[in-house]
């Protein structure tokens, strides 16, 4: 094993500041010795073979790339675009997609601004290149990145790399080399400031490598601790006269943008933008500021056949032939037994799309449900067989926790019978608990994230949509990952009206239909402000003519507390009370609007298009702000909008439901089979297999 792969090897349990001070050392210490290669390498000048000169006569070539190594950049992203559309640039955004999520809302946002967006590996770990068979392996993962953001270059983590393999990679450029920065971990340059065409050994493939020719933001100020740009300066002015490619790649994991001081492996911006600002002023009208895309289509048409080569040689070792029947025919998910545990109501409509994808796909999937809020009824009704294992312990914290580990007790059976490879659920903690104790892996899709998860039932991973940021989430970054829209999305489109309903509930067709869900009062995120608005909207109610309310409790002893107290609500069939579980998207179909104490309900109606509100009063969550945000959800924050914000008007019932195609469902289940490949799940046994 090399001392690089040594090195990958341990980094994980060095800390983070040894690392920076043993490379800083190192640094220091070979700076004396590279200075007449670095930062300027005069052998790296010569231009290739019948090269005839940039674009309309353009004296250099401008790229701009970003590298987002982490969370933290992640974040920062936005703010970098604006830095560079501000100073009239474009420039390439490159995501590792297994160490965060990256929503899809940031690839369009820089799509549609004109930016490009690239993979940068698949891991910030170091270990993409160490064996043939680990790069094969991951190739399809790779692809299924560049493929679902539309995106053609690639950039290598720790600009380590072997260039005949990343030329098995569905792209068009790649910027995974330098021209001279002995001190990346991988320390040999190719020796050129002009792009160059690499390939596979079979000749088959071949991409546009873009060598960045500046040295990198984190070598220059985190690692040599340089405290200016006269570095950058002195290469781009060189480069400049050389009629070369001027390529840099900055962080934005390591750039301030609010003026504070920073951390140890923080600098200012402006050092950044002071380096726009030199090439804007001292160099207008002489560059060609271009994407890495356009310098890699302008660089086929003009590359001759003599200049498809590195300018130095890979002694990378050649990938197994047959890795070029990955291509052809991509390793399926394996079949696996998934076990999908229901405990609580909107889950229930919730997962019958995604168990109906999963089994189209080849899974088997099993079932549990707690018995609670009528989560059993609705899951027969909509034709699931289901395993009812324990029940809900109400309100009392101290019942609530140990009803957790009875409930995980109950399931124990059902597991060691059925010996799923990987569970499943919207917040089921009792399953999570046992799952984790026998090492299944878990999967806990969630769309609040303020809800508690208690140590023992941590996810391993956790599905969420793109509103929500991965920091404040159960499981690791890494193991976050997001869907589009809004969990109602997957099964809303599937949405179509009885026509039933208004009849069976006794409404009056002359009326505007208010349909009513109080607060969760047992729950654990209940702020009694939330009862307040509640008791406010009926009191509007019941004083307003031509108006009826189809209320929903959440369990009995809500209803009858409600009819205790206030039985002025339910005078002369005012206020409606469903005598059995009816469907909630039908309901809201037949409603003028909605207003609801908890989040489902409302979003349900957004999906759906019906006017919502909402008198939640916990801790606003990610999705609802962004429905807010959007115009599809008001808030109601005092008794005083409960007058003034809810419109209870008619609206427009004769159209149709948007039963359009949403990404929702498609995100979730690529995501799971993604898990299962990762995880390396144990296929299913066939019926009629052995045990083992």
């Amino acid at each position: 094993m090399k001392a690089i792969d040594i090195f990958y090897q341990v980094k994980p349990v060095i800390p983070r500041s040894l690392q920076i001070s043993i490379r800083r050392a190192i640094a220091s210490q070979k700076r004396r010795r590279v200075k007449d290669r670095w930062p300027i390498d005069p052998d790296s000048a010569k231009p290739p073979q019948g090269w005839a000169g940039w674009p309309d006569g353009k004296d250099f070539a401008l790229v701009l790339y970003h590298d987002v190594d982490g969370l933290k950049g992640l974040k920062r992203c936005l703010q970098l675009m604006d830095v560079d559309r501000r100073m009239g640039f474009r420039s390439s955004f490159n995501f590792v997609p297994e160490d965060y999520p990256t929503p899809s809302r940031f690839i369009r946002t820089l799509s549609e601004a004109g930016f490009e967006v690239g993979v940068h590996g698949l891991k910030h770990d170091g270990k993409l290149f160490r064996h043939p068979s680990e790069f094969r392996a991951k190739l399809p993962r790779i692809d299924h990145y560049l493929h679902r953001w539309g995106a053609v270059g690639f950039s290598s983590p720790s600009m380590l790399s072997k260039l005949n393999w990343i030329a098995e990679l569905d792209i068009e450029h790649s910027c995974s080399t330098f021209d001279t920065d002995p001190f990346e971990p991988q320390s040999d340059g190719v020796g050129s400031i002009f792009p160059f065409l690499s390939g596979n050994d079979a000749g088959t493939r071949t991409y546009v490598e873009l060598p960045y020719t500046l040295p990198q933001d984190h070598g220059l100020f985190i690692i040599l601790r340089e405290k200016d740009i006269r570095i950058w300066k002195q290469k781009l002015d060189w480069i400049v006269a050389k009629g070369g490619m001027v390529a840099l790649n900055t962080h934005p994991d390591y750039m301030i943008f609010d003026g504070s001081t920073g951390g140890r492996e923080e600098y200012p911006v402006g050092r950044y933008i002071e380096l726009l600002e030199y090439i804007r002023t001292e160099y207008a009208g002489r560059y060609w500021p271009a994407l890495p895309r356009e310098v890699a289509r302008f660089w086929r048409t003009t590359a001759r056949p003599g200049s498809a080569q590195s300018p130095l040689t890979d002694k990378a070792r050649p990938l197994p032939a047959r890795s070029a029947l990955r291509r052809i025919d991509p390793p399926a998910t394996p079949s696996v037994k998934i076990w999908i545990d229901l405990d609580n109501t909107p889950h229930v409509p919730f997962f019958v799309p995604i168990i109906r994808e999963l089994e189209r796909r080849g899974h088997e999937v099993v079932l549990s449900a707690r018995d609670a809020f009528q989560v059993c009824d609705l899951a027969e009704k909509k034709g699931l067989s289901v395993r009812k294992i324990g029940r809900h312990y109400g309100k009392n914290l101290f019942m609530k926790v140990s009803g957790l580990f009875i409930r995980a007790l109950q399931l124990l059976p059902f597991y060691v019978r059925q010996r799923p490879g990987l569970s499943v659920s919207h917040g089921s903690r009792s399953q999570n608990i046992l799952s984790n104790l026998f090492g299944v892996p878990t999967v806990m899709i969630l769309d609040y994230e303020f809800a508690r998860v208690p140590f023992p039932s941590n996810p391993r991973w956790t599905i969420v949509p793109e509103a929500l940021t991965p920091d404040s989430l159960p499981s690791k970054p890494g193991r976050v990952r997001c869907y589009r829209g809004i969990k109602e999305d997957v099964y809303v489109p599937y949405f179509v009206p009885s026509g039933r309903l208004t009849e069976e509930l006794g409404l009056r067709s002359d009326e505007i239909i208010v349909t009513v869900r109080p607060p969760a009062d047992e729950a654990h995120y209940y702020n009694p402000e939330s009862d307040v608005l509640f008791h406010e909207l009926m009191a509007r109610i019941c004083r307003t003519p031509g108006v009826q309310a189809v209320l929903l409790p959440r369990n009995s002893h809500q209803e009858l507390d409600m009819r205790t107290k206030f039985p002025e609500w339910f005078e002369n069939g005012r206020t409606v009370v469903p005598r059995r579980a009816v469907d909630g998207l039908d309901l809201l179909w037949i409603s003028d609007l909605v207003v609801s104490g908890g989040g489902t309900m409302n979003r349900e109606a957004a999906a759906l298009g019906v006017p919502v509100y909402s008198i939640f009063r916990g801790r606003t969550g990610a999705v609802d702000i962004m429905l807010e945000e959007e115009g599809r959800l008001g808030m109601i924050r005092s008794k005083e909008e409960v007058w003034s914000k809810i419109r209870i008007v008619r609206r427009d019932k004769d159209r149709s439901p948007d039963t359009s195609a949403r990404g929702a469902l498609q995100d979730i289940c690529d995501h799971i089979e993604n898990i299962v490949q990762i995880e390396r799940v144990r296929p299913r046994r066939r019926a009629g297999t052995p045990d083992d």
